[in-house]
């Protein structure tokens, strides 16, 4: 606590001190603008950035410092930096007090690492290329277009007409394509071509590698990128790995040339020095802020053990357009998981395999290549990052490591990076003595609060928003993390990868009573798959021994990861929701939610040691598939399972109303306009999931207000519907925006038991068809008219029933087929019996099946059946039973029985 915050709340509360003690002296206040100038640092002679720096040194350094805080106030505006602001120990706090570079009040000051490129002429008229000059040696990755990044000019293998095929060290092309591009754009150019495996090295990677030379139709990589995504090392007693890509697997895209070049999309010859832009239908290139980001770091600090960088806030400035150069590299970007990478260039000595490889590696093991941060700290203790923007930016946001303790970063937005969002660590350091150090080089006591975090990996779709490798008492509390590609909170990736139940303690590392808590993660694994909400992977805290030498479980867990309160939906794309992987052991999983996923709970070669306990699931929990299937010693008490799609009378409202931001940081969210993810309707009510929801949110279907509104926090509400109203979306409007969602009929199948008549295999069960989930399918063996059926439970009012097709293939497995309803069950299994089976209604549909097709019923019924006409496997990825979704109207008079009379084919 500041002195002369010290002083306001002695004076405000009371408190008893002695009647002679000094006021706390006020702080010495600097002044700079982006105009700035000379060393007077005051209002009406405001210093430049650099000049207000050595202003704070001199004052610390002398007497007018002593005992007292120093504040720097940046004015309004852009702050161009040329070189990175640096800080070390002589720009902290002395004597407890601090350090605080702060927004003047009312100003939005930024710091900004690019060049605004001007002097744009239309240069390739039949492309409507437009460039501009830039200077010599600018490189980037990144170009942002009013402030919004600007994809870099790309086609694909399709678009080209190519196809590839394996060869030593890179392809063989189907035609002289690649000599083609070489002898348009030249040799150097042709090897500034980068191709972009998605999913190539693990459904949860994207590798990137350089074309390094062309020969007729042989296409070599760079190296050692080629070698570190197609040959990686083995693991020795593996619970994970580092898949290869297989040799001959096209690019899913090729970019970084002139011919790709579409609109919105931007080239960087450094040969002319200029940069190509092709702007999008309606822009007037002379008209935008085209930003080229020429810097690789925007502030950095960096302390030792023995003389820490110390007592620095950051409050209320904007940190954007910086870029990362490395994947430009002829190492690339040869992605592992969470953006570490292989950089390493030799083959006989694997990096980070350690003695857990053949032939053995470097150490530690899993000291894997981080990414940087365009801020970054080193042995930086009690260093605040408080409400300020990080956008633009090309490598991870923000990073602490080495030593890094009493950190704050809190009531942030991270939006638009390439990167990660927050890092915390480095792979380096399991054990102090890995780096050389003693217990101060281990993260300790640092707080990750109250930030919001989105869109994050925009170039490097591994990111998790929040990632923490080796620390001690970390607390990740109440953030909103939406809208992100893979991960929403990591701990511990890789450094599981040789442990299991059957070796649970080939690695150690110093994590210990770390909490997760409370946050909000939504809309998360929308790009790549494999990942979680939060995933914890190897020990997340010692094994505790008893004086009796016996372990000592509740004080293990005690001293373990705490995920508590934390909730989370919408899930893109598999696998579990709170996923303990390879190796991980001592967790205590507590009262979370989830629902919109795949699986709720488990992972690979879990080692175990868990507590799951009082969280609400809509997906299983204990799903350890894998071989050894681990999860050992994992308790499960007093957890609840929520519907498929639950409402608010579902979830428990004192865990959905805490989650995320807290009263004081949600304009961090409601300031902006708000969003609609996730709508359900239930007992005449619609529960509307997003963010930005205020007191003052208006609710409306079809036009029509709502009768009621409540809304639990700035991500939850429920509304009432207009009586009579078929509600099909809903609108939310705030004082900052609109957003609108669609509200799905209810289904009434969904989460229903189901069967069929065979399983072909226990990967595709009846199931799969009846759990809102595309992406998996229910399937039976090849025989005479096999038929799938639900039981929904009770009669219901049937208005239509939607049947989609595999997306994948064998669509036609599902063609020249029935749909059949009925009150009663089903009586018989045979197809002809079936349709004369008295009070069954049916419909033949001839034609292979959509996604979906919708047939029409309007009657009521409970059971539902697909069976096909013919011989065939039937295959199924959803069948949804829906009903009609309006509002409560009170009934006019007594509703009528459910109807028999069968319907034909049509």
């Amino acid at each position: 606590m500041s002195g002369l915050t010290a002083t306001l709340l002695v004076g405000a509360l009371g408190t008893a001190t002695s009647s002679s003690a000094a006021p706390a002296a006020p702080p010495v206040l600097l002044r700079a603008a982006p105009d700035g100038s000379g060393s007077a640092c005051m209002l009406s002679r405001p210093c430049s950035l650099l000049g207000a720096q050595q202003r704070v040194r001199q004052v610390l350094a002398g007497n007018q410092g002593a005992g007292r805080d120093v504040v720097v106030e940046l004015s309004d505006g852009t702050y161009r930096l040329t070189a990175p602001l640096r800080f070390g120990p002589a720009d902290s706090g002395r004597n407890g007090h601090r350090v605080t570079w702060t927004s003047a009040p009312g100003a939005r000051p930024v710091l900004n690492g690019a060049l605004r490129v001007r002097g744009w002429r239309l240069t390739d008229p039949a492309k409507n290329v437009w460039s501009a000059p830039i200077p010599t040696g600018l490189a980037t990755r990144q170009i942002y277009v009013d402030g919004k990044q600007a994809p870099i000019a790309q086609t694909t293998p399709d678009e080209q007409g190519v196809t590839f095929a394996a060869a030593d060290g890179g392809y063989t092309t189907s035609s002289d394509w690649a000599a083609g591009l070489r002898d348009r754009i030249g040799a150097a150019a042709m090897s500034r071509v980068e191709f972009a495996y998605t999913g190539k090295n693990g459904d949860w990677t994207e590798s990137r590698c350089r074309v390094d030379s062309v020969s007729g139709a042989t296409v070599l990589m760079q190296q050692p990128c080629w070698r570190n995504i197609t040959s990686r090392p083995v693991f020795t007693q593996a619970s994970g790995s580092l898949p290869n890509m297989k040799p001959g697997t096209a690019p899913t895209r090729m970019e970084n040339a002139y011919p790709f070049l579409h609109a919105g999309q931007w080239y960087l010859d450094p040969k002319r020095h200029v940069l190509n832009y092709v702007p999008l239908p309606g822009q007037d290139v002379n008209r935008l802020d085209i930003e080229a980001p020429r810097l690789t770091a925007l502030v950095t600090g960096a302390g030792t053990l023995d003389q820490p960088v110390h007592d620095i806030t950051f409050k209320g400035l904007g940190f954007a357009y910086a870029t990362w150069n490395e994947p430009s590299s002829a190492a690339g970007f040869a992605d592992v998981q969470d953006n570490l990478r292989l950089t390493g260039d030799d083959p006989a000595h694997p990096q980070g395999t350690c003695t857990f490889g053949t032939p053995p590696g470097t150490c530690p093991f899993g000291s894997l290549t981080r990414q940087p941060g365009n801020v970054q700290w080193r042995a930086a203790h009690d260093v605040t990052f408080e409400r300020n923007t990080f956008t633009g930016l090309g490598a991870a946001g923000l990073v602490f490591e080495y030593g890094s303790r009493h950190n704050t970063i809190q009531g942030n937005v991270f939006s638009g990076i390439a990167g990660n969002g927050v890092i915390l660590g480095d792979t380096t350091d399991p054990h102090p003595s890995d780096v050389g150090a003693d217990d101060r080089e281990i993260n300790a006591y640092n707080t990750i609060d109250n930030n919001l975090i989105e869109h994050v990996g925009t170039d490097y779709p591994s990111a998790a928003a929040i990632t923490l490798f080796f620390t001690q008492h970390t607390a990740v509390t109440h953030n909103d993390i939406r809208g992100v590609p893979y991960t929403g909170i990591s701990a511990g990736v890789i450094q599981g990868h040789v442990d299991n139940v059957d070796h649970p303690d080939n690695t150690t590392n110093i994590n210990s009573d770390n909490t997760i808590s409370a946050n909000l993660i939504h809309g998360f694994m929308q790009v790549l798959s494999d990942g979680g909400a939060i995933y914890a992977e190897g020990h997340q805290g010692r094994t505790v021994l008893a004086a009796d030498g016996s372990v000592d479980r509740a004080a293990s867990i005690a001293h373990g990861l705490h995920a508590t309160g934390n909730v989370a939906y919408d899930q893109g794309n598999v696998n579990f929701t709170w996923y303990d992987d390879a190796g991980a052991k001592w967790i205590n999983w507590e009262g979370n939610v989830e629902w919109n996923g795949k699986l709720s709970q488990g992972g690979c070669q879990t080692t175990g040691h868990f507590d799951v306990t009082g969280n609400y699931s809509a997906q299983p929990i204990g799903q350890y598939h894998c071989t050894p299937a681990g999860g050992i010693d994992v308790t499960y008490t007093d957890n609840k399972a929520l519907p498929l799609r639950p409402t608010a009378s579902d979830l428990p409202s004192g865990t959905i109303r805490d989650a995320g931001l807290q009263e004081g940081f949600r304009d961090l969210v409601t300031d902006r306009a708000p969003q609609v993810s996730y709508a359900q309707a239930a007992d005449g009510k619609v529960f509307v999931a997003g963010d930005g929801f205020t007191a003052r949110t208006r609710v409306s279907f079809a036009g029509k207000p709502a009768a009621s509104v409540t809304v639990h926090s700035p991500a939850f509400l429920t509304a009432t519907p207009p009586a009579g109203t078929t509600v099909t979306s809903v609108t939310v409007t705030t004082p900052a925006g609109v957003a609108s969602g669609v509200v799905p009929a209810p289904d009434v199948a969904l989460g229903k038991p189901a069967e069929q008549s065979s399983t072909i295999s226990a990967n595709y069960p009846a199931s799969y068809a009846v759990d809102d989930d595309l992406r998996d399918y229910a399937g039976t063996k090849t025989e005479a008219q096999p038929w799938w059926q639900v039981d929904t439970g009770a009669y219901y009012p049937i208005d239509k029933i939607a049947v989609h097709n595999r997306a994948d293939c064998c669509a036609d497995r599902l063609a020249d087929y029935y749909v059949l309803v009925s009150d009663t069950p089903f009586t018989s299994t045979s197809l002809s019996d079936t349709l004369t089976q008295p009070g069954v209604w049916w419909t033949h549909q001839s034609e292979q099946a959509g996604r979906p097709s919708t047939i029409d019923v309007g009657r009521t019924g409970r059971y539902v059946r697909i069976q096909l006409a013919g011989t065939n496997q039937l295959a199924l990825a959803e069948v949804q039973v829906l009903t009609a979704p309006r509002a409560a109207t009170p009934p006019t008079s007594t509703p009528k029985g459910p109807s028999e009379r069968p319907r034909s084919s049509r």
